[in-house]
């Protein structure tokens, strides 16, 4: 990340604790329908209210998502899925077999 980019975060993360401290004693009553909780800190709202509003988004933004991509592959323009996971390495503390090796013997047909 460049200068900038931390720039931003440190000043986002500057206003948002600036915003904590000078409201600290602030309390707000939220009626949620069934129930209600009172004098709940002004703050703890703000980041629920914000936390919430980022699942949301990404919830609305799955499917849009999802057809964007196949519709990129189904024109050739998105890599197709990975291959599945590369075999482990060879645990048995023998080197790995080289090009120039010879054929492993067969001791049935011996």
């Amino acid at each position: 990340m460049k200068a900038a980019g931390w720039l931003g975060v440190v000043a986002g993360a500057v206003a948002a604790g600036l915003f904590a401290f000078l409201n600290r004693f602030e309390r707000v009553s939220v009626n949620l329908g069934l129930t209600r909780i009172d004098a709940l800190p002004l703050s703890i709202f703000f980041f629920t209210a914000f936390l919430l509003g980022m699942a949301v988004l990404l919830l609305l933004s799955l499917p849009y998502d999802r057809r964007t991509r196949d519709l990129l592959r189904a024109h050739g323009l998105a890599d197709a899925p990975g291959p599945a996971d590369p075999p482990p390495p060879n645990d048995t503390g023998a080197p790995p077999p080289s090009a120039h090796a010879s054929p492993p013997v067969d001791p049935i047909q011996s």
